[in-house]
């Protein structure tokens, strides 16, 4: 099966989150720093610690194969870490949500302004009418003056106005949403991670294959360095997890040139593979 393109997506979503989740925390540790006038070092440990929470998941089960003990361990600790990161993401998205809720408060106190203003200068406008179709000189030079007090304050509402954003619709998120997102952030960067492990491991079955006593070509002597990988290799090939070339054995066995040479002969003579050729080995077909 082709895995480019779910490794493609992981990878991608992966560092989506990560980024999200590590701006999140950096925030958080910025603001718990400058507290104590070392804002720049708390950021630093924020950052090293989402890091380490990120990349650790892919850790556990490599490590759950040798110890157990670690492996639970290794566990707690990205559990301890992803819970710093959620309160984290949770104060810096409450801290904006605060902010955004200021700046949609100003915006409304201002068009309140503006259309409290705007009756004023109608008023006023009448007036002034008023005053100079009765040939009230003096009444109306001040209402005049009025008028351009009052226009001089619609604008600059109106400034006001411009540079202050509406954010009413991001205002209303409450702490059971930002929860949410928050665990979110956590729970699909672990997932991502761990799915991207399994799509780079090779789903390899090992089958207990048992030796022939000589084969063709091949003496005991010369079985003896790959009689250990010869059973892995077998089964690798015949699930398709790996292919019947000198590479491909070395990237998931580890195996030299040599020894290849000597488990695709072997295999060959089993029957396994057949030539293609002179220009290698394929998988006999049944």
């Amino acid at each position: 099966m082709n895995t480019t393109l779910p490794k493609v997506f992981c990878t991608l979503v992966l560092l989506s989150c990560a980024l999200t989740s590590a701006y999140l925390t950096y925030l958080f540790m910025f603001d718990l720093g400058a507290a104590i006038g070392i804002a720049a070092i708390f950021a630093l440990i924020g950052i090293t610690l989402d890091l380490v929470k990120t990349i650790s998941p892919t850790f556990v089960p490599a490590v759950a194969k040798k110890s157990l003990f670690t492996a639970l361990l290794l566990a707690g600790l990205t559990g301890v870490l992803m819970a710093i990161s959620i309160i984290a993401s949770i104060s810096a998205i409450e801290k904006g949500a605060d902010n955004m809720t200021v700046s949609t408060r100003q915006s409304a106190a201002i068009t309140e302004q503006i259309k409290s203003k705007q009756l004023e200068l109608g008023n006023l406008q009448l007036l002034s009418q008023k005053q100079i179709s009765t040939n009230y000189t003096s009444k109306a030079a001040e209402t005049a003056r009025s008028l351009s007090k009052a226009t001089g304050e619609l604008n600059a509402l109106y400034q006001a106005q411009s540079t202050t954003k509406s954010t009413s619709l991001l205002s209303q998120y409450d702490s059971s949403i930002t929860l949410i997102i928050a665990i979110s952030i956590e729970v699909v960067s672990v997932v991502m991670a761990l799915t991207l492990h399994a799509l780079n491991t090779p789903a390899v079955s090992v089958q207990s294959v048992s030796m022939p006593d000589c084969a063709v070509g091949e003496t005991s002597s010369d079985l003896a360095d790959i009689k250990d990988t010869l059973p892995s290799a077998r089964a690798a090939i015949l699930s398709g997890a790996v292919k019947p070339n000198y590479r491909s054995l070395r990237r998931a066995f580890g195996v030299s040139q040599e020894q290849g040479k000597r488990i695709l002969s072997v295999l060959y003579e089993q029957d396994v593979l057949e030539s293609r050729g002179g220009s290698g080995y394929k998988l006999r077909a049944a």
